[in-house]
């Protein structure tokens, strides 16, 4: 009897080992305190948490959060989430005993003759694997690791998604901007060609001249058909990003103040912002299933307790005597694996080298992170820099063309000198909207690559 009582004692104070090596977080890869990139132009250092708010663009606002219900793939990660949860629960579950219950009864004879003709019996039992080693407390620690890196891969999910459709948005204004900006050189052109028109009919100009205009004219309306394309394929991205159909898109062109705006990137970002991507913190949450995995392992070359225990009762229609026929009975037992030690110093052994793998992966995660962003970096003060030159240049062969025109008129100068001035302001104005737009995705990709925006 008093081994018995014992025997609960033992269990719980043999339960607080737990094996394997306690996890203590990544080895840390070293940084510079800055980025080697942080070149200007600064701005104030705004809060970005939601990065897209510094376009001021209500639009775009309001195409992410649609895209954030209704994408497939955010609904997906919310899924992987509960399955997470699912499996840690049933996981913690392994922490406490089983039980079962029976009830059952039987009827005989003659119910004209006799009112005891049924029979009833019932039993519980139990059965339980204390946790001496640990081995079930670290799959519980590998569960909840896993669950933290599947809410990290929803949340670079989420990143991704919004960086998605505004790299769509803004390819979609950009491809507006280029097909506003061709119409109008069009126009400008066709006017330019009916004076041209109006010369050669009077000998004033040579046919030569005539067809430069003809074809300035056909090379810039050559360009309107690939514009339009890309605005319907833009809309089709948005479409697929947003979780609907292409009929469901509705797109206006902001203001000029809106899609001209350049947000600003504060000088002298820490490095330590990388430490919130959401790649970074799934690699430490895999690091960290990876380490309580070892201890699981460790903890199969133990023995394994297992204690039960059962009673049952029987009665007939009399349930005053239910209780006087019963038994019952407890057990306990242990059992060592002796013939496979190799195979289970083995998986020990691959568990380790998993953790290994897992450490490394940390570490290429994180340099490749900051090198993502320095390159972005890189590319936004390379867009910053040449807007302002394209500006001028665009400024200046405007007035080459006009001045060009005038002197084309005034019978000073070909027409090829016309041509070639309109075409030069043609592209100066389309490198100016693709400076912007390119501006504007580097900046997505730059918090993409920082797990959001910076305070």
């Amino acid at each position: 009897m008093h081994i018995a009582k014992l025997l609960p004692l033992s269990a719980l104070l043999l339960s607080s080992c737990l094996v394997g090596q306690h996890y203590t977080g990544p080895q840390e890869v070293e940084l510079p305190a800055t980025w080697v990139n942080a070149m200007p132009p600064a701005s104030d250092a705004t809060t970005l948490e939601e990065w897209w708010k510094a376009f001021r663009d209500p639009q775009l606002e309001a195409l992410i959060h649609q895209a954030f219900s209704g994408n497939p793939d955010m609904v997906n990660a919310a899924l992987a989430i509960s399955r997470a949860e699912s499996s840690l629960r049933a996981t913690r579950a392994g922490l406490f005993p089983g039980v079962s219950a029976s009830v059952g009864g039987t009827n005989a004879g003659d119910f004209d003759i006799s009112a005891s003709h049924g029979r009833w019996n019932g039993g519980l039992s139990a059965s339980w694997t204390p946790d001496i080693w640990g081995g079930t407390r670290r799959e519980v620690e590998a569960a909840f690791a896993s669950l933290g890196s599947t809410q990290a891969a929803a949340n670079a999910t989420r990143t991704a998604l919004a960086a998605s459709v505004a790299s769509a948005y803004f390819q979609w204004i950009s491809a507006s901007e280029s097909l506003r900006i061709a119409r109008e050189q069009l126009a400008y052109q066709e006017r330019t060609y009916r004076v041209t028109r109006e010369r050669f009919d009077n000998g004033f100009a040579s046919e030569l001249d005539l067809s430069e205009a003809r074809t300035t004219i056909a090379s810039t309306r050559a360009q309107i058909p690939a514009h339009e394309a890309t605005l319907r394929n833009c809309a089709n991205t948005l479409a697929t990003l947003l979780g609907t159909t292409v009929d469901k898109v509705q797109l206006t062109l902001p203001s000029t103040s809106v899609y001209n705006l350049v947000p600003g990137v504060p000088t002298g970002l820490p490095s330590e912002l990388l430490r919130r991507r959401p790649d970074i913190i799934r690699a430490e949450r895999e690091l960290h299933a990876a380490t309580a995995g070892v201890g699981v392992k460790v903890a199969a070359l133990f023995p394994r307790l297992s204690l039960t225990g059962s009673a049952s009762a029987s009665s007939g229609t009399d349930f005053s005597q239910f209780w006087q026929n019963s038994a019952w009975s407890l057990g306990a037992s242990a059992g060592q694996s002796l013939l496979n030690r190799t195979a289970l110093n083995e998986a020990v052994e691959q568990a380790d080298l998993q953790k290994q793998t897992a450490a490394q992966n940390y570490r290429k995660t994180v340099l490749a992170a900051f090198a993502e962003v320095e390159s972005c970096l890189i590319d936004y003060a390379r867009y910053t820099g040449q807007l302002p030159q394209y500006e001028a240049v665009a400024a200046s062969s405007k007035r080459s063309a006009e001045l060009a025109l005038r002197r084309f008129n005034a019978g000073q100068s070909d027409f090829i000198n016309v041509a070639a001035a309109e075409r030069a302001w043609l592209a100066a104005e389309l490198n100016i909207t693709s400076t912007r737009q390119n501006i504007r995705l580097k900046l997505a990709q730059l918090c993409t690559a920082l797990g959001g925006g910076w305070k």
